[in-house]
């Protein structure tokens, strides 16, 4: 596609200046809104995200927006005067990308994510361009503003859960807003429910043991208290509601281990059996015998909890002169090495892992209940079981919760939507729609009427209890767990020994191990 001539750019940076420039006047956005991405905005008007980006900060020089750290850019309160830059001057702010012009388009309160007047208006209408009259019916409904991580909307069927609950309180309008960081949008008050994961939690409450930044959590049933654990203040206070989970298991093509006449694993399989196998599966198969996206803190910490580690002085010994620390490390780094047996793998993440399985272009992964959504639509005859053991068959347990934020502007609603999605019904509905496991006893004991390819083999979920451990028995911080990933790289990748790993990694563990 051609690129757009310059004055073909100005015309669209103008476009786009004047249009939100006539908005936040005319009150279609108001004080606290806050803009479309600025990649819907980039879609809209043909024009890269740099080049959007420039021509807000224009807005923010008029006073007319505030930018938001890893939120969003939000509307302020117009200056006098504001906003009479000449249109003629309004296109220099870089040079565009995308020639395509998709027009002038509305901004639309659907993406206005309100922050003073969150409860007056329900978020998910159409208007921005005509009269305010097309949302006064919606006025007086209550509005919950959920902020949650991308992965749910397949995961948890967050859309799903919304509509559902609007269905059976009409009363209340949701507004849901994905996002990598639920946090942020809970610590400026523009949201009144967020996800948040087991470690999240862990950096929520190493920044503060008390999370004053969330409310009570309304009771709700969970299968185990160990979902409950990552979410309880010091004092027993539950901060947020467990509503999914999953251990970190073993699933494996059924197929591959029949055509390489090998036994599937199985319960009692060491690292080493696994190590074996792949050796096999990799002469016979052709194929990847083994996948992990080992630089994950949903993954190499694994290898730890199994051999019983903990951060810490042990018999005079710092962490890093620990054999069972580098126990872990090595049968890491040997499951690493065994991924370029017979075909170099680079992961950017678990979702590469569990692509390449769907594929069949490996036998083995690593992944979780979560992951296993992105089988569901396949035919694969795929089994699970639970993960090799090392010193123990420990396996690391990763949830997530609902919470509310203590100052939402609706907080019984909130607490209302929080009850509904982690209730019996709805956890039953995600237990037979997905492959999530719903953190409700009654859902997960659902075995009829289950959707999707599932696991031809699959243990019993309960007997996982026992298994199951939290970062925090690693008692180490999360700002340390993630340095000690950065460390181990090189190791991993067989740039250095043991012994020059443990030089530099001494360096991490000063202080913290006293």
């Amino acid at each position: 596609m051609a690129r757009p001539s310059r004055s073909e750019f100005d015309a669209k940076i103008r476009r786009l200046l004047d249009r939100l420039r006539s908005d936040i006047r005319e009150g279609r956005l108001q004080h606290g809104d806050y803009l479309p991405s600025e990649v819907e905005l980039g879609r809209r008007y043909g024009l890269s995200k740099e080049s959007v980006r420039k021509a807000l900060d224009r807005l923010v020089g008029e006073g007319l927006i505030v930018k938001i750290r890893r939120v969003g850019n939000r509307v302020d309160r117009p200056e006098p005067g504001a906003g009479t830059e000449s249109s003629e001057t309004a296109g220099d702010t870089g040079n565009g990308n995308d020639a395509t012009n998709l027009g002038r388009g509305d901004f639309g309160q659907a993406e206005a994510v309100r922050g003073r007047e969150a409860g007056r208006e329900r978020g998910s209408g159409t208007m921005a361009d005509g009269s305010r009259a097309a949302g006064a019916a919606e006025r007086d409904r209550v509005l919950v503003r959920v902020a949650y991580y991308p992965s749910l909307r397949e995961e948890a069927m967050m859309e799903r859960a919304a509509a559902a609950f609007e269905a059976a309180h009409p009363g209340i309008a949701v507004k849901l807003m994905p996002t990598p960081f639920p946090l942020d949008y809970a610590e400026h008050c523009m949201a009144d429910v967020i996800a948040l994961t087991a470690w999240d939690a862990l950096k929520m409450r190493e920044r503060d043991p008390a999370l004053p930044l969330l409310a009570n959590a309304p009771p709700t049933d969970y299968a185990n208290a160990l979902l409950a654990e990552p979410f309880r203040t010091p004092q027993g206070r539950m901060a947020a509601a467990p509503y999914v989970h999953s251990p970190v298991v073993l699933c494996y093509n059924r197929e591959h281990f029949a055509a390489s006449s090998l036994k599937e694993p199985e319960e009692g399989w060491t690292w080493y059996t696994l190590l074996k196998s792949a050796r096999t599966l990799a002469k016979r198969s052709g194929v990847c015998p083994f996948a992990a996206h080992m630089q994950s803190v949903n993954r190499w910490p694994v290898f730890l909890l199994q051999n019983g580690f903990r951060f810490g002085t042990e018999n005079g010994r710092r962490a890093s002169e620990n054999p069972a620390f580098w126990e872990s490390l090595r049968v890491a780094r040997d499951l690493v090495r065994s991924q370029e047996s017979s075909v170099r793998l680079w992961t950017e993440n678990d979702a590469d892992v569990e692509r390449w399985f769907r594929e069949e272009r490996t036998s083995m992964i690593m992944t979780t209940y979560y992951g296993l959504n992105r089988l569901s639509g396949t035919n694969l005859d795929y089994g699970v079981t639970p993960l090799p053991a090392l010193r123990t068959d420990a396996t690391l347990l990763l949830a997530t919760g609902l919470a509310v934020v203590r100052q939402a502007a609706w907080p019984e609603a909130a607490r209302s939507f929080v009850r509904y999605l982690c209730g019996e019904a709805w956890q039953t509905e995600l237990r037979r729609r997905t492959l999530t496991l719903p953190a409700h006893p009654g859902a997960m004991a659902v075995r009829q009427e289950l959707e999707g390819n599932r696991p031809s083999r699959d243990p019993d979920g309960s007997a996982w209890w026992d298994r199951c451990k939290l970062y925090s028995d690693l008692q180490l911080g999360t700002e340390e767990l993630e340095a000690v990933r950065e460390e181990l790289k090189a190791y991993w990748s067989m740039l250095e020994d043991e012994a020059e790993a443990s030089e530099r990694l001494e360096l991490l563990f000063v202080g913290k191990d006293e």
